[in-house]
C-alpha cells in the first residue's frame, strides 16, 4: 500500500469528525436559544464557540459566523481565554475544509493568546496541529520543529495524550523518507508504550499501525505482522481494521501462504462495504490484486484493479490510481496484451505529471503565503512597536505632570519602585542560574548512561564475538592436530628406520638397507602430504581473516559450508567430551561461486550448525528413547541465488517465541550460555548480503534454518 492511513493522531482528536445527525441539529437549535438570553458577556462568547463548533460540519458559513462574533466581542470584552478557544476553532474548521492558510494564521493567533493565559495544554495542542498542516503542505523541518516544541510543552506538564500524539506526529515525519525509518520506528514505539500505559486503546492502534507499516516496507516480515495483529485486536471490525488486515494480505502473499493472504483481503473487503468506505475500498482491492498476481490469477487481478480504478478515478485519489495503472500495465504485458499494458503506462504517466503539477503549484503557493505571513508579522510587529512608542510618550507626558505635581513623593515612590525590581531581577536571576545547573547536570547523566548503554552493547557484542572465536579456534585445533599427530609419528618412524638402514650398511645387507630406504622416502611422502594438510588450513583461515569485512569475493559455497561445519564439530568436540552427533552433508557440486564476504558468512554458519548441534545434544541429554541426534546441512540453487539448509532433530522452537528468536539479547540458553547476539548478528549479516534468513520448526521434532543469498 502506498499511502498510510493513520498518520495525524493530532489531526484526529484536534479536528474530530463531527456528527451531522439530527441530535447535532438540535443541540445547534438549543443553543441558539439560549444565545438569545444572555447578556454581552464571557458566558456568551462561550456560546458562540460552541455553536461554532457544532455546525463546523454541516454549515461552515455559520460556524465561522458565529465564531467571528466570539471574536469580536472576546476582543471587546478583553476575554483572553475565549478568544484562544474561538481562534482554535476557527483554524480546526478551515483545516477541516482544506484551506490550510487560513487555518495556520487562526492558529497563530489562537497561540498568543493560550500564551499570555498560561494555558500549556491549550498551547501544545495548537503547535501539534500547526506541525500537522506543515506536513500536509509538504515543509518537513518546519513540521518536526513544531512537534518537538509541542512534545517540550507537553513533558513539562506531564499530559500523557499529548506526549504520545506528539511522538506519533514526529514518527510520521521521519518516516516520509526512508533514510530515517530507524528515527522513525524510535517514535512510533515511543507513542504506543505512552498510550498503553494510559490505556487508550485507539492510539494503541494507531501507533501499532504505524509501526507495522515501516517494518512492512524494510521487508521485515515477522516484526510487521506482530505489530500489525496487535493493531487488529484493538480494532477489529472497525472501518481502521481495513489497513492492518490489507497488509497483512500482502505480507502472507509475500510469504507464499495465499490461503492466509485471501482470508485478510476478505474481511478488510467485506468492513469497507459495509461501511461504503471508498477509499478504505479501493486500497483493499489493490491489496487483494497484488496477491492474485502471486498466484498468477491474472485475469482475477486485472478484475480487482478495474474495480479500484473506477474508485480511485471517483474519489481523485491520484496515488492509488498511478498504483492501479503501473501494475495493470505490467499485469496486461505478462498476458501478452501489450497495447492495453501501454494504455495503462501512458495513464499512469499523465496521473503523475498532474501529481508533479499539482506539488508544483502547491510549493508556489506555499512559498507565497509564507512570504505574505512574514510580511503581515512584521507589519504587526511595526504597529506594535509604534503603539509601544505611543504608549511610552503619553507614559512620559504622564511622569512629566506627576513629577511637576508629586515632586519629591514621586521621586521616592519611583526609587522604591527600581529597588524592588533590582531585588526581583537578582531573585530571577538565581533562579536562573539554578535551573541551568539542574539541566546541565540531568544533560551530564543522559550522556553517561547513553555512554554506558553503547559500552555494555559492545561489550555484549564483542562477548559474543570471542565465543565464536572460541569455538572456531578450538576447531581449528584439532584440524591442525590431526595432520601434525601424523607428521610426529611419521617423523619417529624414519628416525628409527635411518638407525636400522646403517645397521644394515655396515654388516654389508644392502638389500635389506635399500629395502629401509624405501620406506624411509615413503614416510617422507607422507610427512610431506600431512605438512600441506595443516598448510592449507592455515591458509584457508588467514585468508578469511585478512578479507576486509565490506569486501565481497567470488566464494565456493560448498567449500564455505564444509570447512566452518567441521570447525563446528571439533571444537565443541573439544569443549565437551561428552559430545556426540552424527552430520551429514547434502551439497549441490554445481554450486556456482557467489559474490559474498566469506568471514562474514562463515560465522553465520557456524552460528546455525552451533545451534543444531546445541539442539540435538539438549534432547539427548533429555534421555529421549531411542533418539540418534543428526544434523543435515544441504546447499541448492534457487532462482538467483544460493539456499544452505541446517536441519536438525533436537529440541525445536515453540510457536510462542518464533516472532522473537532473531532479536538483540533474547535467548533461551541458561544464564552465562549464551549472549542473545547470535541470532540477531547473524540475520543483521544476511541482510546485509541482500539475503534472508528463514526458520521452520516444531516444537519436540526439529528446526530447518533457510539462508538464501543471491549470487551477486
Amino acid at each position: 500500500m502506498i499511502v498510510k492511513k493513520f498518520l495525524f493522531i493530532a489531526l484526529l482528536w484536534s479536528f474530530p469528525l463531527l456528527n451531522t445527525s439530527l441530535a447535532q441539529s438540535t443541540k445547534a437549535d438549543s443553543l441558539s436559544k439560549v444565545l438569545s438570553s444572555l447578556e454581552e458577556d464571557t458566558a456568551k462568547v462561550s456560546t458562540y464557540v460552541d455553536l461554532g463548533l457544532e455546525l463546523m460540519g454541516s454549515d461552515v458559513a455559520s460556524a465561522l459566523g458565529y465564531l467571528d462574533q466570539a471574536i469580536d466581542l472576546g476582543t471587546k470584552l478583553g476575554h483572553k481565554e475565549g478568544l484562544a478557544k474561538a481562534h482554535n476553532a476557527k483554524g480546526r474548521t478551515y483545516a477541516q475544509q482544506g484551506d490550510f492558510h487560513e487555518a495556520i494564521l487562526s492558529f497563530q493567533e489562537a497561540l498568543v493568546f493560550f500564551r499570555e493565559t498560561g494555558d500549556k495544554t491549550g498551547e501544545a495542542n495548537i503547535l501539534s496541529n500547526l506541525g500537522s498542516i506543515y506536513y500536509l503542505l509538504g515543509n518537513n523541518s518546519k513540521a518536526l520543529e513544531l512537534h518537538f516544541e509541542s512534545l517540550k510543552i507537553s513533558e513539562q506538564v506531564d499530559n500523557k495524550l499529548r506526549i504520545g500524539t506528539s511522538y506519533n506526529n514526529i514518527g510520521t515525519v521521519y518516516s516520509k523518507n526512508r533514510s530515517t525509518s530507524k528515527e522513525a520506528l524510535t517514535y512510533f514505539k515511543r507513542s504506543l508504550a505512552v498510550f498503553q500505559n494510559i490505556g487508550l486503546e485507539s492510539g494503541e492502534a494507531i501507533a501499532a499501525m504505524n509501526i507495522g507499516e515501516v517494518y512492512f516496507l524494510d521487508s521485515n516480515y515477522d516484526s510487521a505482522i506482530y505489530f500489525h495483529q496487535l493493531a487488529l485486536e484493538l480494532c477489529d471490525g472497525t472501518l481502521d481494521a481495513t489497513f492492518p488486515l490489507t497488509q497483512l494480505g500482502e505480507i502472507n502473499s509475500e510469504l507464499g501462504k495465499f490461503r492466509e493472504a485471501h482470508g485478510y483481503h476478505e474481511r478488510a473487503l467485506k468492513i469497507s462495504e459495509d461501511s461504503d468506505a471508498k477509499f478504505e475500498l479501493t486500497q483493499s482491492l489493490i491489496g487483494l490484486a497484488k496477491t492474485q498476481i502471486k498466484q498468477k490469477d491474472f485475469g482475477g487481478a486485472i478484475r480487482s484493479f478495474d474495480q479500484a480504478k473506477l474508485l480511485a478515478i471517483s474519489l481523485d485519489a491520484k496515488s492509488e490510481l498511478v498504483d492501479v495503472y503501473q501494475n495493470l500495465a505490467e499485469t496486461q504485458a505478462q498476458i501478452g496484451n501489450y497495447k492495453a499494458a501501454y494504455e495503462n503506462e501512458i495513464s499512469a504517466k499523465s496521473v503523475k505529471e498532474e501529481i508533479a503539477k499539482s506539488s508544483t503549484e502547491q510549493r508556489i503557493q506555499q512559498i507565497q503565503f509564507e512570504y505574505e505571513l512574514d510580511k503581515k508579522e512584521a507589519e504587526i510587529e511595526l504597529l506594535q512597536k509604534d503603539t509601544e512608542l505611543k504608549n511610552a510618550a503619553v507614559f512620559n507626558q504622564r511622569i512629566i505632570i506627576f513629577a511637576s505635581l508629586g515632586g519629591l513623593a514621586m521621586f521616592v515612590v519611583i526609587s522604591i519602585s527600581l529597588f524592588r525590581n533590582n531585588l526581583s531581577k537578582q531573585k530571577a536571576n538565581r533562579l536562573l542560574q539554578i535551573q541551568k545547573e539542574e539541566i546541565r547536570t540531568q544533560r551530564e547523566n543522559v550522556v553517561n548512561a547513553y555512554d554506558q548503554l553503547k559500552s555494555t552493547q559492545a561489550q555484549l557484542i564483542q562477548a559474543e564475538k570471542m565465543a565464536s572465536l572460541g569455538e572456531l579456534t578450538a576447531g581449528i585445533a584439532h584440524e591442525i592436530q590431526n595432520p601434525l599427530n601424523f607428521v610426529k609419528n611419521f617423523s619417529e618412524v624414519s628416525e628409527e628406520l635411518v638407525d636400522e638402514m646403517k645397521e644394515e650398511l655396515e654388516k654389508g645387507a644392502y638389500d635389506e638397507a635399500k629395502a629401509l630406504g624405501d620406506e624411509l622416502k615413503q614416510n617422507l611422502t607422507r610427512i610431506m602430504l600431512h605438512g600441506k594438510r595443516a598448510d592449507a588450513i592455515v591458509k584457508g583461515m588467514l585468508e578469511h581473516s585478512r578479507t576486509n569485512q565490506s569486501d565481497k569475493t567470488p566464494t565456493d559455497i560448498n567449500g564455505l559450508v564444509e570447512e566452518f561445519v567441521r570447525l563446528s564439530y571439533h571444537g565443541l568436540r573439544a569443549k565437551d567430551k561428552s559430545f556426540n552427533a552424527d552430520f551429514k552433508l547434502d551439497l549441490d557440486p554445481a554450486l556456482p561461486k557467489a559474490e559474498v564476504v566469506a568471514g562474514d558468512l562463515g560465522r553465520v554458519i557456524l552460528n546455525l550448525v552451533n545451534n543444531a548441534f546445541y539442539a540435538v545434544n539438549e534432547k539427548a541429554k533429555s534421555g529421549s528413547e531411542g533418539f540418534r541426534p543428526e544434523v543435515r546441512i544441504g546447499s541448492r540453487r534457487v532462482g538467483s541465488g544460493v539456499e544452505i539448509s541446517i536441519q536438525d532433530n533436537g529440541t525445536g522452537i515453540p510457536d510462542s517465541i518464533k516472532d522473537k528468536i532473531f532479536q538483540p539479547f533474547f535467548t533461551t540458553k541458561p544464564t552465562g550460555s549464551g549472549t542473545g547476539l547470535g541470532l540477531s548478528l547473524s540475520y543483521d549479516i544476511v541482510k546485509a548480503h541482500g539475503g534472508e534468513l528463514l526458520v521452520d520448526s516444531e516444537k519436540g521434532k526439529g528446526s530447518t534454518f533457510y539462508l538464501r543469498i543471491p549470487f551477486s
